[in-house]
């Protein structure tokens, strides 16, 4: 659940114990590919930016502060987030990750690049992505963002360590909700029909209508 008192950088990501505590352990001695598995809205890309921030404090701990807060909003120059533009992956974001991995790190010695969407990565797209997973430049760091693994992504996904994100309990939803200014039973009915995605249950506790149906 969501703890507001505390200056835990994992404090926002919500209802993923284990996920946390596997990044939390990887912080201090990390390999150079993460994929991130789980449905969407399950906290995938927000545990990408502080999990990149961790890495980046660690590494250059007088500008931990600075660090963590500029990339869990993905506004630091050392992190480097590739999302599609249209319905796949295509070999041209592939092509894009691989050209900003070989960027030399602006400010320290460590560069993270976020690949958003991975499972619909295409045919074309796979072989740079391979190579790079397989002879990454060093000091970088991937994170591989999918909602689910497919079988002819998995070659790529074996050169790296997956985290698994679950849907989110309907518990941990109305808690972060609420911490966000819902009031209780709006937050309460949008968690329930959220399907254990935070996106939706934000959306839907904005939704006038969702009162009515219920």
């Amino acid at each position: 659940m969501t703890d507001t008192t505390t200056d835990d950088p994992w404090a926002p990501i919500i209802g993923q114990p284990v996920a946390v505590e596997r990044l939390r352990a990887a912080t201090r001695n990390p390999v150079h590919a993460y994929l991130f598995v789980g449905p969407h809205g399950a906290g995938k890309r927000a545990a990408a930016g502080v999990f990149a921030g961790e890495l980046l404090a660690a590494a250059h701990p007088e500008g931990a502060a600075r660090h963590r807060e500029l990339a869990a909003r993905f506004a630091h120059p050392d992190v480097r987030v590739v999302t599609p533009t249209g319905s796949q992956f295509r070999v041209d974001e592939s092509k894009e990750l691989v050209a900003a991995a070989m960027r030399s790190p602006m400010e320290g010695s460590r560069k993270v690049v976020v690949a958003e969407r991975f499972h619909d990565a295409n045919a074309a797209a796979m072989p740079p992505l391979l190579k790079v997973a397989e002879e990454p430049p060093a000091s970088r760091i991937f994170m591989f963002l999918a909602d689910e693994l497919r079988p002819e992504h998995v070659t790529v996904a074996s050169r790296g360590t997956r985290i698994d994100f679950a849907p989110l309990a309907v518990d941990d939803l109305t808690v972060a909700l609420g911490a966000e200014g819902v009031v209780a039973d709006v937050a309460e009915r949008a968690a329930a029909a959220a399907g254990g995605s935070i996106d939706r249950a934000r959306v839907l506790a904005t939704d006038e209508r969702l009162m009515v149906r219920h």
